[in-house]
């Protein structure tokens, strides 16, 4: 039988699936990539069979015959950066492991999103933009993110502006906008919005918070049936999927007027306005004033800022760019943003390390340190002790860290560590914990539980499922190159891992820092108590486990009388 469809060139499509692990691809040849897997259905094939035998490559590698791997037949080249192969497996691309472990890692969609989102600061366009017209900037600002993901682009880094008349597809988490006079607004996923001018957010669906400080008297939210005006206040809106639309005023007034034809239009309605003030709460089911009934006020609806977590970090780099040792953490806590060094950070040694059947236990430099456990305390982020093991339920008792070779007890799967000096509970964040992470694990970091390392009345585990920073956000810094080290047997105790002999693999793929904040209120612990250690344990949901390259506690929060809304971030001296 005849085909129309057009035909493909294999080799074309493996060049630009190579490309993407480079970072060389071009607009034009991602789009090129992502028109044949969409529309032809061999170059479709292709890539799918590309991705099933990825999934088989773990098993590949866990087979493997060490000596085999460096002869020649597939090398992993420790010297440069890009995966080398021999004549003989080069002809037979379809079955190299290493090959088809650096291609195409997730489904092509999402690999758009990361991968253009290189290129640019400014976010993808998600609706039509005509071809003679100019994406202008707006003069508002992204102040903030937490947790937040867009449609089919990537967040936009802090301090990157909107552009203007364009739809923001916010699916989850938070974001803060700054406008130019002052004002404010914090936007809860899920949630459609955009920048129409330096005094006006067009709200299509979901929930806002405003506040305007003097001077920003007359900010403007228009929903698809209303524009509420602030007169010195703050107010927030929501708009349900009904086009029902909830104003709550917390604080000065606001005036609600029935919108003009013009679908944008700056100007208020030649209505009279319904003034609402503070502790009022109304719903409109039209863009009829009187179609309007109160509603009970509810105070928790208004958000005043996004919630405490890591914000951002620095390191140093790398002659290639990537990221290397820790220089800085910036987090909010109590509503306070805080920059500090890593000199002010609290250090964690581990003092346990038991690990269930994977592939590696460390990632590092070419050559091991001669205590290998130090991979867990020092400042590098691309080092670490890594696929810790772990448990489907959380620990509700100490965990056992002691061995009976003679019963074959090894105690308790995971890792436990113990702080320099013991760390405070207080607002926020108290503890931070960085994960290695590559593209084909899970984009929000692998979910674990972190438990006391003794319980004691009112202190239960904790389980994170999402971090603070993950592969999506733009703070989240690519890493310097690693060196994956395997086990031929699984180190279930500290003595195994550093005595047990293994093989160091280069790892050509694209790795990031991805981080998380850890509030030991969570875990049970009062306000002001102080903490020595933890455990740490993946919560086996997946295939993945947890690759911690750094853990240490954030020194105790120096109260300060300013607000976070006023104030630049502060570094905390000495």
């Amino acid at each position: 039988m005849s085909s129309d469809r057009p035909p493909i060139d294999n080799d074309e499509i493996r060049q630009l699936i190579n490309a993407l692990l480079d970072d060389s691809i071009d607009d034009k040849s991602f789009e090129r990539l992502d028109h044949c897997i969409a529309t032809n259905p061999d170059a479709r094939q292709l890539y799918l069979d590309y991705l099933q035998i990825h999934q088989e490559l773990p098993d590949l590698l866990e087979h493997a015959d060490t000596d085999q791997l460096a002869s020649g037949q597939c090398v992993l080249n420790p010297a440069c950066d890009d995966l080398v192969f021999s004549p003989q497996t080069a002809a037979a691309t379809t079955r190299m492991p290493a090959m088809l472990a650096a291609a195409i890692l997730v489904p092509i969609s999402l690999v758009v999103g990361i991968y253009v989102g290189t290129f640019t600061s400014m976010p993808v366009a998600t609706n039509e933009v005509a071809s003679d017209q100019v994406a202008v900037a707006s003069e508002a600002h992204f102040v903030s993110l937490a947790h937040a993901r867009f449609f089919g682009e990537l967040p936009p880094q802090i301090g990157a502006s909107p552009t203007l008349s364009r739809d923001y597809l916010l699916l989850q988490g938070m974001v803060e906008l700054g406008f130019p006079n002052g004002a404010t607004a914090v936007i809860q996923g899920p949630a459609s919005f955009r920048v129409e001018g330096n005094e006006l957010l067009a709200l299509d669906i979901g929930q806002c918070s405003v506040h305007a400080p003097p001077g920003a008297e007359g900010f403007k939210v228009e929903t698809p049936s209303l524009s509420i005006v602030d007169r010195g206040t703050r107010f927030s809106v929501n708009v349900s999927q009904a086009s029902e639309t909830d104003v709550q005023v917390l604080e000065g007034a606001a005036d609600v007027y029935q919108k003009a034809d013009s679908k944008h239009s700056q100007d208020a309605a030649p209505t009279s306005p319904l003034r609402l003030r503070e502790n009022q709460a109304m719903r409109f089911a039209s863009s009829k004033l009187e179609d309007s009934a109160t509603v009970p006020f509810d105070r928790n609806r208004y958000q005043y800022g996004l919630p405490d977590r890591v914000v951002s970090y620095q390191a140093t780099t790398s002659d290639t760019g990537h990221a290397r040792a820790l220089k800085s953490i910036t987090v909010q806590r109590g509503d306070q943003i805080e920059t500090i060094p890593i000199e002010q950070l609290i250090p964690a040694q581990m003092t346990w390390f038991h690990a269930l059947p994977n592939h590696g236990y460390l990632a590092g430099g070419p050559k091991l340190p001669d205590q290998r456990a130090s991979y867990a305390s020092d400042r590098f982020l691309h080092t670490g002790v890594i696929n810790i093991g772990g448990s489907e339920e959380p620990l509700t008792t100490d965990p056992v860290m002691a061995i009976d070779e003679a019963a074959e007890s090894f105690g308790t799967p995971g890792m436990a560590i113990r702080f320099d000096r013991p760390v405070h509970n207080g607002p926020g964040p108290d503890v931070v914990l960085f994960e290695l992470q590559l593209l084909m694990n899970p984009l929000e970091g692998d979910a674990f539980h972190v438990s006391p390392l003794k319980f004691e009345q009112g202190l239960h585990s904790h389980t994170i499922t999402s971090f603070d920073l993950t592969m999506e956000s733009p703070e989240a810094l690519v890493l310097d190159k690693i060196h994956l080290y395997k086990f031929k047997q699984v180190p279930r105790s500290l003595e195994q891992l550093e005595t047990l002999p293994c093989t160091s693999l280069y790892q050509g793929f694209r790795t990031q820092a991805i981080a998380v904040g850890i509030d030991l209120s969570d875990l049970g612990y009062p306000e002001g108590a102080t903490v020595e250690g933890l455990f740490f344990q993946d919560n086996l949901a997946d295939e993945y486990y947890l690759d911690p390259v750094f853990i240490a506690g954030l020194p105790e929060k120096i109260p300060r009388q300013t607000s976070p809304k006023s104030s630049p971030p502060v570094q905390i001296d000495n």
